[in-house]
């Protein structure tokens, strides 16, 4: 993993809680610009775990593997779910979906880092 583009990802999904979560009180749907950020977050994130595979194929080795390989599948997919969601059901709550999928990338990059820095 690279260590700045994981922090990049960790500040886009950060942006992405706060901004859900606004949506859900101001009980408003998501909008054309918020969903076109979630799209945004969703590729650096599949950047950087792109980049992580890379790694792992070339040999690097973090202690807990599966743990790591699980954790790059299950980023990749969290924001699409969400952001399919919030299409589909254009409510307050879809703001709410995008604000606990963009939480679980943040959360789930923060333990990637953790994974890698057992590996350098």
């Amino acid at each position: 993993m690279i260590e700045a583009l994981a922090y990049v990802v960790i500040a886009l999904a950060g942006v992405a809680v706060i901004w859900g979560l606004v949506t859900a009180v101001a009980n408003k749907p998501p909008g054309k610009a918020q969903l076109l950020f979630a799209a945004g977050v969703e590729i650096v994130t599949v950047v950087q775990s792109i980049i992580a595979a890379a790694k792992l194929v070339a040999g690097a080795r973090p202690v807990e593997l599966a743990t790591t390989i699980a954790y790059l599948i299950g980023i990749v997919i969290l924001i699409p779910i969400a952001w399919l969601w919030a299409n589909v059901e254009r409510s307050r709550f879809s703001g709410m979906v995008l604000a606990v999928a963009a939480l679980g990338v943040l959360a789930m990059t923060l333990r990637l880092l953790v994974l890698w820095a057992s590996a350098a």
